[in-house]
């Protein structure tokens, strides 16, 4: 019977993996021009006409869509054999018909339009007439689906929701079944990207400078700070990621990206990211205090003013990252009621405009094409001014340590001022050596990502750590200078 009744595909969830409306809703949300519509549809409820809005005015790659090959696989085997295949889905036609002319797989499409909401029984009325029978075959994924699946002469899965057993009977031969979801607090895990909290043991660095750190109150205040700014980070990249579908899809290891590969639902990821945006700011004033709190607010704040607009604009962006960098430096000696340096703030800001440029050169680097990259004003031909802006900055952050160590105030703060001199070698061989090995492709994305599985990057930073602590606790070395 399989091999003569048509053959009905769900697209959400079961054709690819990921929710399209989803993900065009997020990228409207991220242009403030559409709020004004979106608002008042959604407050209408009328999602029928939310999502042909989106089709019009939010644009979608449908090459790169997370498509499941096993579904894609079954339609193309069934339509060899003369089946006739439809795309049945509560996406909008628009969008449907975009994504069925790409693959060239399906005899028609079954999708909404404004007024009718092509879900569930809907659904399955405009099966049953195309069809002109209960004699059909059906491919889904959701709560949804069941009533479809009910009706259905032979069933097809795709990770179906808790409760939905798949039942073999009703399976086509060689039919559809995937079951390779991963847990959502995984997959969520991953997009958190704790690797990157590393970037907040900046807060850290005032306590260390000030010899402050064997105060257990201030050691607890710094911990509170660097878990409510990573939470806030976390929450940053959640819609950074979300915002940022279509470039990671397109890039050869962010394709792997939890949205991009659409392993985690936007709308999960706009949940989660309210939640740790919300308890980072709420523990950031309650438990440390107003001033750190405002501090907090104006990094999420100029994140995402990054994220959403700012990384668009060359130079404007490493800046905008270097500051990001410097802010942490700001909430770490808010956080414990010490005054920040002035040649800590000249240090700050020449060593991370060489990060950053350091970070855009390895993405221009690893470039494939020619020309503009992505949603970055680069070109790829100006990859050697890059390079040169970054030294430069890299090697004034050097030089500035450099004056620093050869002022009063290094004199009348450390107990052993000469031994802060051993800093330059092992901060002149970090910067130079990281350049050489970016220039040589051996850095992924991030260059703070790499200093932590470095083995000698880590074994720098532990050195540099003991001794600033043993400058300011030991008087040895006098002598000899």
């Amino acid at each position: 019977m399989e091999e003569s009744i048509p053959l009905y595909i769900d697209l959400d969830g079961t054709l690819i993996r990921s929710d399209l409306a989803q993900e065009m809703l997020v990228q409207a949300a991220a242009r403030p021009e559409h709020f004004g519509a979106l608002t008042r549809l959604v407050a209408q409820r009328e999602w029928s006409r939310v999502k042909r809005y989106l089709a019009e005015h939010v644009d979608f790659v449908p090459e790169s869509l997370p498509y499941v090959a096993a579904v894609v696989d079954h339609a193309k085997a069934a339509r060899a054999i003369g089946r006739r295949v439809v795309l049945a889905t509560a996406a909008d036609r628009i969008a449907a018909d975009r994504i069925a002319e790409h693959l060239g797989i399906f005899d028609a499409v079954i999708a909404s339009e404004p007024g009718r909401n092509m879900k569930s029984r809907a659904k399955l009325d405009a099966i049953r007439q195309d069809a002109g029978s209960d004699d059909f075959e059906y491919i889904g994924n959701s709560n949804d689906d069941i009533p479809i699946w009910d009706a259905a002469a032979a069933r097809g899965y795709v990770n179906p929701p808790i409760g939905v057993a798949p039942d073999a009977t009703h399976l086509s031969d060689g039919g559809v079944l995937v079951q390779d979801q991963v847990p959502t607090g995984r997959v969520l895990l991953k997009a958190m990207r704790p690797h990157q909290w590393s970037k907040n043991a900046l807060l850290f660095v005032p306590m260390i400078l000030s010899a402050s750190y064997a105060e257990p109150a201030n050691l607890i205040m710094a911990i509170i700070g660097f878990l409510m700014f990573s939470f806030c980070a976390s929450a940053i990249y959640i819609l950074n990621d979300l915002v940022d579908i279509e470039a990671d899809r397109a890039h050869r290891t962010k394709r792997n990206r939890p949205f991009a590969a659409g392993t985690l639902l936007p709308i999960t990821g706009v949940k989660a990211a309210a939640v740790l945006l919300g308890v980072g700011l709420v523990g950031g004033f309650g438990l440390i205090g107003a001033a750190f709190g405002l501090v907090l607010l104006g990094y999420v704040g100029l994140t995402m003013a990054y994220s959403l607009y700012l990384k668009q604009f060359s130079t404007v962006d490493v800046v905008t990252l270097a500051l990001l960098y410097s802010v942490r430096l700001l909430a770490g000696a808010v956080a414990i009621s010490v005054p920040l340096s002035p040649w800590l703030l000249n240090f700050a800001l020449f060593f991370f405009l060489g990060l950053a440029y350091l970070k855009r050169y390895i993405e221009v680097a690893r470039s494939t094409g020619t020309g503009r990259i992505g949603k970055r004003n680069y070109e790829t031909d100006e990859i050697d001014f890059i390079a040169m802006f970054g030294i430069a900055n890299s090697a004034l952050a050097i030089l500035t340590l450099s004056l620093f160590l050869n002022s009063d105030a290094v004199t009348e703060t450390y107990a052993s001022p000469y031994v802060l001199w051993l800093l330059l070698p092992l901060f002149a061989q970090w910067t130079f050596r990281t350049w050489i090995w970016a220039k040589r492709g051996k850095i992924d994305d991030d260059p703070v990502v790499f200093a932590l599985k470095d083995r000698q990057s880590r074994i720098i930073i532990g050195l540099c750590v003991v001794l600033i602590i043993v400058a300011q606790r030991f008087p040895v070395g006098g002598a000899l200078f």
